[in-house]
């Protein structure tokens, strides 16, 4: 747990990435950067990447080094929270942290995700308040973080989906809602479900050939939307699944822009324009 001494870096701001490895953050830096750009906030935004056993090592350098905060890549985001020493309201009922700030003479977490997640929702214009199922593929910080907001938004029914049943339930049982169950008993039968979100880290082929068996065989009923945390995947088969059965897809890449957002406003307490992320999400190339 690591005290610092408070940083005023809110008009030039040091930021940066931490993840396990560079590809997870390979588009992350461009969106930060555009946004930043567009909001006039100078600043930098750089990757670094650490193993497990040197997450603690980590965060003792950035301290070093005064960055002003750091987004929290995979598969860290629950990993960290011991590290901190404190968490926000909502990191702490979501039980994962994606972006940590300087906060007076601590390090704070923060979860900004599923915020990002809900701005995103609503700017492709689905009726969250309309839907009464969904499905969460994933175990990690990212399902957490959508399991809370679908929660909070009032979903009724919400299965979280995962290989490892025990990791389905630890989610489940911290959020106070939700059915855990096993991905492959899940997708072996017809899915009724208004959102289904993938939160693992796997959308291309080659990289999960098994889960794309899974999905390429997924049959969806009363589907609005299939969203994906990932981004710049080619061949992405939950995409692909989508436009077969008529549903919108959301990219992870949106989702992405609307949290830098809420990140940037803890880092530097500038409340942005929604249009700032419309416009960057038009500049930025998949």
């Amino acid at each position: 747990m690591y005290k610092v001494n408070s940083i005023d870096r809110r008009e030039n701001p040091a930021l940066g990435f931490l993840s396990l490895t560079q590809t997870a953050s390979s588009k992350i830096p461009e969106v930060y950067l555009e946004i930043m750009k567009l909001a006039g906030i100078a600043g930098t935004y750089k990757c670094y990447t650490t193993s497990p056993p040197r997450l603690d090592e980590s965060l003792q350098s950035f301290i070093k080094i005064g960055l002003t905060g750091v987004n929290i890549g995979p598969p860290y985001q629950e990993e960290i929270i011991p590290l901190l020493a404190t968490l926000s309201e909502g990191a702490k009922m979501i039980g994962a942290v994606n972006t940590v700030v300087h906060h007076g003479q601590f390090l704070k977490g923060y979860n900004t995700n599923a915020l990002g997640l809900m701005d995103a929702l609503a700017a492709s214009g689905i009726k969250t308040a309309k839907c009464t199922t969904a499905l969460i593929i994933g175990s990690g910080g990212a399902a957490r973080s959508a399991l809370f907001l679908l929660h909070w938004l009032g979903v009724p029914l919400i299965t979280v989906a995962a290989r490892n049943i025990d990791k389905a339930e630890s989610i489940t049982s911290h959020s106070g809602g939700g059915k855990p169950a096993l991905l492959e008993d899940v997708l072996q039968r017809p899915i009724t479900a208004n959102i289904v979100i993938n939160a693992t880290s796997s959308s291309n082929p080659i990289e999960a050939p098994e889960l794309a068996d899974l999905i390429q065989q997924m049959s969806l009923d009363e589907c609005q939307v299939v969203v994906d945390f990932n981004y710049s995947q080619k061949n992405n088969f939950f995409q692909a699944c989508a436009r077969a059965q008529a549903c919108l897809f959301l990219n992870g890449l949106t989702i992405l822009a609307y949290q830098t957002r809420h990140a940037l406003a803890l880092w530097t307490g500038k409340q942005l324009p929604l249009k700032i992320v419309s416009e960057a999400l038009q500049n930025i190339k998949l």
